[in-house]
């Protein structure tokens, strides 16, 4: 368990530092430093440093063999969570356009939706017309049609979510390594 456990660590930690070597790349320290209320460097490093710690404490404990050195592990183990969940959630848009949100969201490239203007509201239309009239045209023109882009996914989305399921993994098999 304690070398299944330091693998997964590993995994855990090679995915954090990808994301991280990644930003960096990409000028993120910088953005963040300029945007008015991004995230603040200590969060991030902070994140990083406490799970390598953590990783090098259940390395000790996988040479040693005392538990104190596992609980030691899982207390970092913990506290890296917690901060990489407060760096998800201030990096996450959600909820958007409220007086005093951290971050404006993401722009996109998609064009603004257009209302037809049959199916623009008058004050003697009634709502069931226009309903059934938008039901109507897509009917006639399925969402499908090729005025509308398709979607693609994002593969770099997938990172963050793996290194995130990981780390609960990892989370896991350290309380159960450290109670055996």
């Amino acid at each position: 368990m304690r070398f299944a456990t330091l693998i997964s660590w590993l995994l855990t930690a090679s995915m954090g530092g990808f994301m991280l070597r990644t930003w960096l790349a990409r000028d993120g320290l910088r953005r963040e430093r300029a945007r008015i209320g991004g995230l603040p460097p200590q969060l991030i490093f902070g994140h990083a440093g406490l799970a390598l710690s953590g990783l090098l404490v259940w390395s000790g404990y996988v040479a040693i063999g005392t538990k104190a050195v596992a609980w030691a592990a899982v207390g970092l183990l913990v506290v890296t969570i917690s901060l990489g969940l407060c760096t998800v959630t201030l990096w996450t848009p959600y909820p958007a356009a409220r007086p005093g949100q951290r971050r404006a969201p993401a722009a996109t490239d998609e064009s603004p939706v257009v209302v037809p203007d049959n199916l623009v509201r008058t004050a003697d239309s009634p709502d069931s017309l226009i309903t059934d009239e938008m039901i109507a045209q897509l009917l006639a023109e399925p969402l499908g049609a090729s005025r509308h882009r398709p979607i693609r996914p994002n593969p770099e989305v997938l990172v963050p979510i793996a290194h995130g399921f990981a780390a609960i993994g990892t989370f896991a098999l350290a309380v159960m390594a450290a109670t055996m």
